[in-house]
């Protein structure tokens, strides 16, 4: 169930000139505090023993049990230290894509390598590893997609070649996306949208169907299999129903006034929200058009406003890469606060079988506030007015508790909510 909080007002979701009250919430790994080789992330994965991995433009980092090691070419068998994307196969083992020398693959004790010594690959220079769940491994490169079905090597590109007659308007290829009944979703460079099937090539471009950008820079499904496309100038792009024909929604700055159309890397999360990092707002929180919310520098604990990397962990944890600030991970303080704030925060009823009403009478100047599960997940948020009683719908939570903060005038406060049947 999508799990988003709808404002029953319309709510302005407004970048806040405070500093962050919540601060507790985030945590910062970086170079100096946690031994990183870099402050560059790139990419994010959690293995199946709970290990988190993480590349950086110089070397690769694991972490466990609250512990960071540093693994990099020289001595450590890593293939180069200018990384570029992370996988995890069927098999739990770690795939490392770099710019210079193919892909390094971990299987907890040795490394093995994949690159055009011993393999149809053409580059070094890797920019993306899907596998799906037939067990083949899509590589994305500038020159082309490479395909590994267990049975054999398919090549995907611009040329006649091209497996089963699939010519795509330009070979360089960004990110993959396979959905479970085998269509595959391709996020290209200059390419537009793209999707392969058994027998056919779709492809969604500004050409031939006004799409919005000819260009993805990554690409997730959502529950009900529609393609999300995080774009470098187009904002968010949601294609939904059948891959031909079924159309297409734009969420940028011009049609929904979020902050960046500049976008770099996306998930779908576990209660069905999208987290767009982009180069210059911090990350973007999308349910709707009229729900989301925009986490940056000002308004939280992200180090940094460029987000090249978004991850959701095995609990729901949220990891964000950045260009320079190194790696933020997020988890929601869930406590609830006594002191002149929380005397004055009135909700009701509570529980509550879906509208909560929140008493603002007491306060003057915009409220922050969110709404966070008991694991710290965020489910959403927004600024309401002060001096008001707005409506916050929370029929599309299931049944639970979850607590409601709020932020005014640089003090907070949180309180437990219940949602009833």
């Amino acid at each position: 169930m999508n799990m988003h909080i709808r404002l029953l007002a319309l709510v302005i979701i407004v970048a806040s000139c405070r500093t962050a009250i919540f601060s507790q919430e985030w945590q910062v790994f970086n170079m100096e505090n946690a031994g990183l080789p870099s402050n560059s992330i790139v990419d994010v994965v959690q293995d199946g023993q709970g290990v988190l991995w993480v590349a950086t433009d110089w070397g690769l980092c694991r972490f466990e049990n609250g512990d960071w090691s540093v693994i990099q070419a020289s001595p450590d068998g890593l293939p180069a230290n200018t990384l570029s994307c992370l996988a995890i196969d069927g098999d739990d083992r770690l795939w490392v894509g770099t710019i210079t020398e193919g892909i390094g693959i971990f299987d907890g004790s040795t490394w093995s390598y994949l690159n055009n010594t011993n393999s149809p690959l053409v580059t070094e220079g890797v920019k993306h590893i899907q596998h799906d769940h037939r067990g083949w491994v899509w590589i994305s490169t500038e020159l082309g997609l490479w395909v590994d079905t267990g049975n054999g090597w398919r090549i995907y590109d611009s040329t006649p070649e091209s497996f089963n007659g699939s010519v795509f308007f330009g070979p360089n290829m960004n990110a993959v996306a396979v959905r479970e009944d085998d269509l595959v979703s391709v996020a290209t460079v200059n390419a537009g949208l793209s999707y392969i099937t058994e027998s056919d090539l779709v492809y969604y471009t500004a050409a031939n169907s006004n799409f919005p950008d000819n260009s993805g820079n990554a690409i997730a499904l959502d529950s009900n299999g529609d393609r999300w496309l995080a774009t470098p100038s187009g904002g968010l792009i949601w294609h939904a129903g059948d891959h031909q024909g079924g159309p297409w929604f734009q969420y940028s700055a011009f049609t929904s006034g979020i902050p960046d159309n500049t976008l770099l890397c996306l998930i779908v999360d576990g209660q069905g929200r999208k987290w767009a990092g982009s180069q210059i707002a911090g990350v973007l929180v999308f349910s709707s058009a009229a729900d989301w919310y925009t986490f940056n520098t000002t308004n939280s604990g992200l180090p940094d406003d460029w987000v090249t990397a978004v991850y959701e962990d095995q609990q729901g944890i949220i990891w964000l890469g950045t260009r320079e600030g190194g790696l933020a991970r997020y988890q929601a303080d869930v406590s609830v606060s006594d002191g002149a704030l929380a005397d004055h925060l009135h909700v009701y009823p509570n529980p509550c079988e879906g509208q909560l009403f929140v008493d603002l009478r007491s306060f003057s100047g915009p409220v922050e506030w969110r709404v966070v599960d008991l694991a710290g997940r965020f489910l959403g948020g927004g600024i309401l007015s002060g001096g008001s009683i707005p409506g916050i719908g929370l029929e599309a939570l299931v049944p639970g508790s979850y607590v409601l903060q709020v932020t005014a005038n640089d003090r907070s406060a949180a309180v437990r909510i219940h949602r009833e049947r």
